[in-house]
């Protein structure tokens, strides 16, 4: 990563006006960055909150920029509403944007890993992993991504059962049941922060009651054990870097 020391790493994330605390770990994600020094500068902006992507480039002039979207899927933002606030801004001939962390190849490990971290004395033979998604009815191209790192860890026969479940498409978590085939079940939140899906959305459609991280739940015939959204892993910085260094 050597010759970066006069780029600026511009990290985007979605961000939300009613939930700030949704766009946490992407702030922590530019921190761990900047405090390694390997850049020049890192910054982020946001779609929904300060600072706001539409004027994300200003004040950097001719610097060489390399942008980076924190989001975990291909799709409406990273395909249409990103480029096209980008590319209406002074100084978009200077930047590079390489794809979404979550297109990295990465990704499949840090959900086996977020996953393997709860068996304890459970065998991952006789386990369901579950893996909850966003989705979108914006863009079916969002799902293909989560869908792509699932058949990579079902490829390794690890765990008794591998499936998807999603938050705005069938089959929804709340159906989870329906879906595990064990008793017991690990699921793994793919989502860059807790906030108000995984702080509270998905625990109440589990089924689950707070404290929902620590601890083995008794429910609906299933021992259940939920993971912290998989953005909170301390590797995620490294997948940023590692993009940002292919793409400057």
């Amino acid at each position: 990563m050597s010759g970066l020391q006069n780029t600026t790493l511009l990290i985007l994330g979605h961000g939300s006006s009613k939930h700030p605390e949704s766009s946490a770990s992407v702030r922590f994600h530019a921190e761990v960055l900047k405090a390694g020094g390997v850049f020049g500068d890192v910054r982020c902006a946001f779609l929904k909150e300060e600072p706001l992507v539409d004027h994300c480039l200003d004040g950097l002039g001719d610097t060489p920029v390399v942008i980076v979207p924190d989001f975990l899927a291909e799709g409406y933002f990273t395909r249409q509403v990103v480029p096209a606030k980008l590319a209406a801004q002074q100084g978009w001939e200077n930047c590079r944007c390489s794809p979404p962390v979550g297109s990295h190849p990465l990704m499949g490990e840090l959900i086996d890993a977020a996953a393997t971290d709860l068996l304890g004395q459970w065998s991952a033979l006789n386990t369901s992993l579950l893996v909850i998604g966003h989705g979108s009815g914006k863009n079916p191209c969002s799902k293909q991504t989560l869908l792509h790192h699932l058949g990579e860890i079902r490829a390794q026969k690890k765990w008794a059962q591998v499936a998807d479940l999603w938050l705005e498409e069938p089959p929804r978590v709340e159906e989870w049941t329906q879906v595990a085939s064990k008793r017991q079940v690990i699921v793994v939140p793919y989502l860059l922060n807790d906030g108000q899906h995984g702080g509270w959305d998905i625990p109440a459609d589990l089924g689950i009651e707070a404290p929902a991280h620590d601890r083995t739940h008794e429910c609906r015939g299933h021992q259940l054990r939920l993971s912290e959204a998989l953005g909170t892993s301390p590797r995620f910085s490294d997948v940023i870097a590692e993009l940002a260094s292919i793409w400057a």
